[in-house]
Order: C-alpha cells, then structure tokens, then sequence
C-alpha cells in the first residue's frame, strides 16, 4: 500500500524510527506474551494522537496487535509469519483524550523474535462483535451519561454547538485490522518504546447513509523517535468554553507544525498537531522531531486556527527539550487571537472522482517575502457514500495574521491578506490510496454577507491521477453480481457495497440485484488488495445493516476481477 503524504513527509525528514522512550498516558494492556529470553526482544506499544475539531470523543475497542518483517504480506489469522499479541481482554480508550502530548501504552512487554519489522496491523472490535465488557464499562459525556452503546463510538457537538450527539465509529472490515508500515529493528535482549499517533484531524470521516450519522476511519499512522524529539507548547486566549456558543470567542482550535519536506516541496505539511484546551487555552505539540534525516536542525512555522477567529502563523520556531518540560515556548503570554464571526461554508460542486473515498486539503499562501509555498489551514475527508462533504465545511472569510519567532518574548503580528485574497483557499483533492494530489483548484467566499456556515461556496476539484512513480501502477477494475434477499420481502434502496483496504474506504457503489462493476480500483501493485462490505442503508446502529463480503479482491497482479459475487440474506 502506498504510504500517504503526511507519512512520506516524515520518513523524508527522518522522523519515523525507533523509540528509545514512552511517556504517560494512562494505563497499559495486558497482551499474550511469552516470558523474554534472550533469544528475543521487548516491544513496548504507546497511542497518542493529533486533534480533531469535528469530535470530541472516540472511543476504539482495541483487541490485539500484529508485527510482520514483510511491508506486504497480506494478513492471515492462520499465517504463522506474523507475530501476534491478543490482548487478554479488550481495552476501550478515547483516542481523543491522548492529545497535547498524552500517550497510553496499550501493549507491554511484547516479545519479538529478533529482524527487521515492517508493518505493524492494530486489530479493533467491529460492528458485528458483541459488545464488549470494556466499552460497557465506560460512560459517554451527555446530560445523562450512559454507556457506549458500540464498541467503537463517536462523541460530537451539533451545528448549534451545544447538543452532544453519539454516533457509531464503523471500522472498516476490522479482521484485516489498520496498517502501519516502518521499518524498526528488534535486537535479542533490547527494548523498544514505540508511540503510534492517530492524528484524529485527518483519520476521522464523517458520513450520512440510510438516514443516519456515522463516522469511520482513514488511517493515516505515523510513528516517532522520542530519543530526538523536542515539544512546543503555548497557550491562546478568548477561547471559548467546551459546548458553548458565543460570538466572543474562538472555539475548535488547532495548531499545526508545518514544515516543507523533500517528499513535498510544494507546500507546507503539517508534521505534527494539536488542539488547544477549551479550559485552559494551553497547548503543548510532542513529540515534535528535533532534526531531520541528515541531522540537521528543524525549524516549524506554527499555524493556529480556528472558528471564529483569523488564523495566526508562527515562523521560524524550533522545538527544544526531550520531553515536555523543556518545551520551547510560542509566547510567554498567552497568544490573543482577533476574534471574527465571518465564515462560510465549503462543498464540492460535484462528487470526487474517480473514486469517492479522499480528502481535500484548503491552503493558504503568504505574500514574499513571508512565504510562497501554501500552509496548510483546514483538512476535510470526503463521505465515501457520496464523494461529497457530509456537511458544509467551515472556513473562516478573514485575513492571516503572521509573526516571527521571538524565543519566548512578545509577538509582533502582521495583518496579512493572503495570495488567495481574504476568504480565499487554494484546493488540492487526492484518493485514499496509490493517487497524487490533484492540481490546484479554488474556493473564494460568496458575494454578499458571509457570516455563517449556511453561506455555501462550492468548488470543481482538479481529477487526482496514479502515481506514475510507482513501478507497475494500473487502474484496475472488479465486476460481479449481487443477490439481497429478505425474510419479510423488505427492500433496500440504499444498499450499497463498500470496497475498503486495510481499514479505509476506498469507494462505494450502490447495489441492488444484479451485476456491478467498479473501475479506477489502483492495481498491480503489492498493495492492491481490497476487501467489502455491503451496508444495507437502514436506520439501525447495532451493526445489523452491515454484511461483510467473503474473499478477497486481489489485483496485485491483473487489471480485473471477475466473479465477485456478493449474496446478502438480510432479516
């Protein structure tokens, strides 16, 4: 599978590697292991993760890990070549609570037969797995607490930014678990620290089907060396209070550390990220990698957004400290944000293509001589269902406002009109999987009062094509027939089958009795596996609607699949 951008971007700056430390974070599993001898090695796992402004909880089930020394091998729970972890029982955890430098090692003491280890599957509980005693155990954050009601769940706030709304996390097709690929070596008698990061800001993927709110998962998984690792912390003010609305203050803000890498020099790419506490207003990004590949010294240019506010840069910032103590601090007072209720909101005009299941990237561009690469300002997946948005997305309709670092001391800000005019974003779109980012395309507010999210501007995004690098590269296609059938005669209008990899959405096509065909499916490549699903499109949230297919849609050497057939007997 091809490693997407953001983790192009940190094997090109060295950051992805061993862990010689883990920090914090709660408590840690209980896996099946065997007592360490000398003939192996100890891998200890921790999960941190970025921020997401869209949720405020995800909660995940977690039951077991698996390492291979192959980038490639398919997964197979009967393939004695993968070394594998069960927890003893599963844990659920709130990945959204291991931010601003929280870590939770979930594996302890995992005894590895010494080589050279490439790829990493984490193996949650799915829809149809019942519910488990660890999620049962935990209680949600609405007026009346209850318990999970899936063993993966979504918490978010509504448009009016007070109502808190649950909502199933569906994993997709979860016994071939989310991939992670690296290379870590395990040495007879070490010990390794590794930290995961589910940056929740780009993996979480809201979408709408059958009537319902649902979310699922795009795995984007990093991981870092703590051993060089620095941390930046600060702190923002007039920040509003979690689940209130007012036109004072800012709220769901996030601040990036930007770099330009060697695998992108076109633009700024977010390496690591964080949100800022809606309590306390303080935000602290670690690990932040100290050098990159060839040992040099990094610099980040902070990028703090939100809504209701006009986003701030930071440049030329460099991460201090091995661990969060010696923080290099953004500004000794608190950073104070001009606050501004303009925004808009953002859709494509038509669905994404040739496949639905991707992402749109919304930049900015200083004017020289600040900068003339774009930064990264705002992150939105697409509803694999519909290769739209599932909602507007917000933009702010407001100018940049840009500082030097200044070690410490105060900031002097700049009002800046971005290359893209005020309310302006460049666009870039890509697929999941074996896709370039698309051409530039843009967005601009609408004429006229643009003070809501309700104000629409929609844009025509550039088509995203193969990777032409990668040796081998096809577009490839499956075809089949499809059989629902229903006890009481019910039929399914929304029934549609999904085509995942390794835990993402790649594509969905609405099905009903009859043949299907799929073009544009990425082939001839060690990676072009994929897996389905057929989601009935009903109203219920027990997992009852979902169907996993049999087999496996191997294109890693032919440009067709034929015969897929898929047979659903519904209630």
């Amino acid at each position: 599978m091809k490693l997407t951008k953001l983790t192009q971007a940190l094997i090109s700056i060295g950051v992805i590697g061993l862990l010689s430390a883990c920090g914090g974070g709660g408590g840690s599993g209980s896996a099946s292991t065997t007592p360490a001898t000398p003939a192996t090695g100890t891998v200890n796992m921790a999960l941190t993760d970025g921020p997401s402004d869209t949720v405020n909880h995800v909660w995940v089930t977690v039951k077991s890990i698996s390492f291979h020394t192959s980038a490639d091998q398919v997964w197979s729970a009967t393939d004695a070549t993968w070394q594998n972890f069960p927890l003893a029982t599963p844990i659920t955890l709130d990945l959204a609570s291991l931010n601003n430098g929280a870590m939770n090692t979930v594996f302890a003491g995992l005894n590895l037969q010494p080589g050279s280890y490439k790829q990493i599957r984490f193996f949650f509980a799915g829809a149809n797995d019942n519910l488990s005693s660890s999620a049962i155990a935990i209680k949600d954050n609405e007026t009346t607490p209850t318990p999970l009601q899936w063993n993966d769940q979504v918490e978010y706030t509504d448009s009016t930014g007070t109502t808190i709304m649950e909502a199933p996390l569906v994993i997709a097709y979860p016994t071939q678990g989310m991939q992670l690929k690296g290379t870590f070596n395990v040495v007879a008698g070490g010990t390794l620290n590794l930290v995961t990061d589910f940056d929740l800001d780009k993996i979480i993927v809201p979408y709408e089907h059958g009537g319902k709110q649902s979310f699922t998962m795009r795995p984007n998984l990093t991981y870092f060396d703590l051993s060089s690792a620095g941390a930046i912390s600060g702190s923002v003010a007039s920040v509003c209070p979690a689940h209130t609305a007012s036109a004072t203050c800012a709220y769901n803000l996030i601040v990036h550390a930007e770099a330009v890498t060697t695998a992108d020099p076109t633009r700024h790419t977010a390496i690591r990220s964080t949100s800022v506490d809606p309590t306390t207003g303080n935000f602290m990004l670690f690990p932040v990698p100290l050098k990159d590949s060839s040992g040099n010294a990094l610099s980040y240019d902070l990028v703090i957004r939100g809504r209701q506010m006009e986003t701030m840069i930071v440049t030329g910032i460099k991460p201090t400290g091995t661990n969060q103590s010696g923080a290099a601090v953004v500004q000794t007072a608190a950073l104070a944000p001009v606050i501004n209720t303009s925004e808009y909101g953002a859709n494509l005009a038509t669905p994404l293509s040739p496949l639905t299941g991707g992402y749109a990237i919304f930049q900015q561009t200083l004017p020289t001589p600040d900068s003339t690469l774009p930064y990264e300002v705002r992150w939105s997946n697409t509803d694999p269902f519909t290769g739209k948005f599932d909602k507007p997305f917000p933009l702010e309709n407001a100018p940049v406002h840009v500082a030097p670092y200044n070690n410490g001391s105060a900031l002097a800000f700049t009002t800046t009109v971005p290359g893209e005019g005020i309310g302006g974003y460049s666009v870039v779109v890509n697929e999941t999987m074996y896709y370039s980012l698309s051409s530039i395309a843009a967005i601009n507010a609408p004429l006229g009062a643009t003070t809501t999210i309700a104000n629409l501007s929609t844009f025509t995004a550039a088509l995203p094509t193969l990777n032409t690098s990668i040796s081998g590269l096809v577009s490839g296609s499956v075809t089949g027939t499809a059989a629902i059938t229903s006890k009481t005669s019910t039929s399914y209008p929304n029934a549609t089958l999904v085509i995942s990899s390794l835990g993402t959405i790649v594509t969905s096509v609405p099905i009903s009795n009859g043949t299907f065909t799929i073009n544009n499916l990425p082939a001839g490549v060690p990676g072009a596996y994929y897996y389905a699903y057929v989601d009935l499109g009903t109203t219920a949230t027990d997992g009852s609607s979902i169907f996993p297919v049999n087999g496996m849609i191997d294109l890693r050497t032919s440009t067709s699949a034929s015969g897929f057939n898929v047979s659903v007997a519904a209630p």
